[in-house]
C-alpha cells in the first residue's frame, strides 16, 4: 500500500479525539493529535437525546476538525460515533447537519464494533503474554474485552455504564461520601454479573486500561512523582501507586483536583466516579497488574482501514 494521511474522528460522549495518522504499508505514524471536550453527551442522557447546545459545540468541533483534516492534505476522514449518538433518539438530524456543513460522513457503530476497534489500537501499542483484559472507561460507555496472545478475543461487550451517564443518574457529593461510593459499587456489581463470570472462568493476568480515564490516572501518579516520566504508548502502574492516586481523588473536593499536575480540567468532575469503577473492577477480578495504554478506539480505526486497503489490493 502506498503511503497515505487519514483522519480519524472519534466523537465520544465527553470527548472528540481527532488522529491525524500517516500510513505506509503496515505503518502507522501520528501526524496530528487533538481533543475537544465536546460533551455531547451533556444534559440528554437519561432522555435519550441530544441537546441543541451540545449539536452547536458538535458542530463548531467538527468544522475545526475538518479545517485540520484539510490543512495536512488527508486522503479520508473516518468519522466515528459512539455510545451518546447510539442511544440518542435525534441522533440522525445532527448527522445530516454534519454532513451538510463539513461533507464529514459519519458512522454510528454498535459496541461490539466498538469492542473489536478498542482490542485493535490496544493490540498495537502492547503485546501482552497469556489472558489480559482491556477496559475502557467512556462518557457513555465502557467496554470490556477479555483476550490472549493464542486466542485472540475470548469475550467482549459493552456496557452503558460510562462516566457522564453515570453523573447525569447519581447525585454524588464533592468529595465523594463513601454511601456514594457503596451505591455506584452496588451498580456495578449488578450490572457486570456476565464480566465477573468470565473473569473467573479465565482469570486474566493484566487490566490494560485504554483512553481518557487512565490516561489521566497515570498523569496524576507521573505529576506526583509517583511514576517516572517516559514517552511510551503504555506504562504499567504498579497497583500500589494506583490505590495512592485513586486515595488522593476520594479525599479530594473539585476546587483541589484543578491544581492537581496532570489533571485536564474537563475531566475534573468524572475521574472520581471513573476511579471508583477501575478500583471495584481490579478488586472484584483480583487481577494483579495494571497497565495504561494511549492507544484505543481511534488506533484500531486506523488499522482497520489498512487491513481494508491490503485486503483490497489483494
Amino acid at each position: 500500500m502506498t503511503s497515505a494521511h487519514i483522519a480519524v474522528i472519534d466523537m465520544g460522549t465527553n470527548t472528540f479525539n481527532l488522529l491525524i495518522a500517516g500510513v505506509n504499508g503496515q505503518k502507522m505514524t501520528e501526524i496530528y493529535f487533538e481533543k475537544i471536550p465536546v460533551k455531547l453527551g451533556k444534559g440528554g442522557m437519561q432522555q435519550k437525546i441530544i441537546t441543541p447546545e451540545a449539536k452547536l459545540r458538535t458542530i463548531e468541533a467538527m468544522i475545526r476538525y475538518k479545517e485540520i483534516a484539510d490543512r495536512h492534505h488527508v486522503q479520508e476522514i473516518l468519522a466515528t460515533g459512539t455510545s451518546a449518538l447510539r442511544s440518542a433518539t435525534n441522533s440522525g438530524e445532527l448527522l445530516d447537519n454534519i454532513r451538510q456543513t463539513t461533507g464529514i460522513e459519519v458512522h454510528i457503530i454498535p459496541g461490539d464494533e466498538e469492542a473489536s476497534l478498542i482490542y485493535a489500537g490496544v493490540t498495537h501499542s502492547i503485546h501482552p503474554t497469556g489472558v489480559f483484559l482491556i477496559m475502557d472507561v467512556g462518557g457513555g460507555s465502557v467496554e470490556f474485552i477479555l483476550a490472549s496472545q493464542s486466542e485472540g478475543v475470548i469475550w467482549k461487550r459493552s456496557y452503558p455504564l460510562g462516566i457522564a451517564r453515570l453523573l447525569e443518574q447519581f447525585d454524588l457529593s464533592d468529595p465523594v461520601t463513601e454511601e456514594n461510593i457503596q451505591i455506584l459499587e452496588r451498580y456495578f456489581d449488578q450490572n457486570l454479573t456476565e464480566l465477573w463470570e468470565v473473569v473467573s472462568q479465565h482469570r486474566p493476568g493484566m487490566l490494560i486500561g485504554a483512553a481518557g480515564t487512565f490516561d489521566t490516572l497515570r498523569a496524576l501518579a507521573t505529576g506526583k512523582e509517583w511514576l517516572p516520566e517516559t514517552n511510551k504508548s503504555w506504562q504499567e502502574i504498579p497497583l500500589d501507586i494506583y490505590r495512592k492516586v485513586h486515595q488522593m481523588l476520594l479525599r479530594s473536593k473539585a476546587t483541589e483536583r484543578i491544581q492537581m499536575k496532570g489533571m485536564e480540567p474537563f475531566r475534573v468532575e468524572m475521574i472520581v466516579p471513573a476511579s471508583i469503577f477501575v478500583n471495584f473492577v481490579l478488586g472484584k477480578t483480583n487481577v494483579p497488574s495494571l497497565v495504561q495504554t494511549y492507544y484505543s478506539l481511534k488506533e484500531g480505526v486506523v488499522f482497520r482501514w489498512m487491513e481494508t486497503q491490503e485486503n483490497n489490493k489483494n
